[in-house]
């Protein structure tokens, strides 16, 4: 029991989503938060697909709170996973590999192969 802690995030899913957005901009990819979102989501949701409540996450003091602790691709992608957001983490390492993007120490690095 005392490890319990460990197996629960303090992040939400709309926390670790701007998060992750953040690392990919930091890292230029050619793709956003949104785009995985829509390889996720879109061809299942069909026409009630929707993902413009992404754009409001910046806006979003809750969201914010998330950028001021310490996070790490471990902690985004653990979050996704124990909140029913495989499906995005599937379609982050599909695109990462297609651009020669590894994982390594739970930190995105980033290749040139893709440029």
């Amino acid at each position: 029991m005392a490890h319990d802690h460990y197996n629960q995030s303090k992040y939400t899913s709309d926390q670790a989503l701007y998060q992750l957005d953040f690392y990919l901009r930091a890292l230029e990819l050619p793709f956003s938060v949104k785009d995985l979102y829509r390889k996720a989501y879109q061809e299942r949701l069909g026409p009630h697909y929707s993902d413009e409540w992404l754009d409001d996450l910046e806006h979003d003091p809750d969201v914010q709170e998330g950028m001021s602790e310490p996070f790490t691709t471990q902690t985004i992608i653990e979050t996704l996973m124990q909140n029913g957001h495989e499906s995005i983490v599937r379609a982050l390492l599909r695109e990462t590999r297609n651009l020669g993007v590894g994982f390594t120490q739970a930190y995105i690095i980033r290749t040139n192969k893709w440029r």
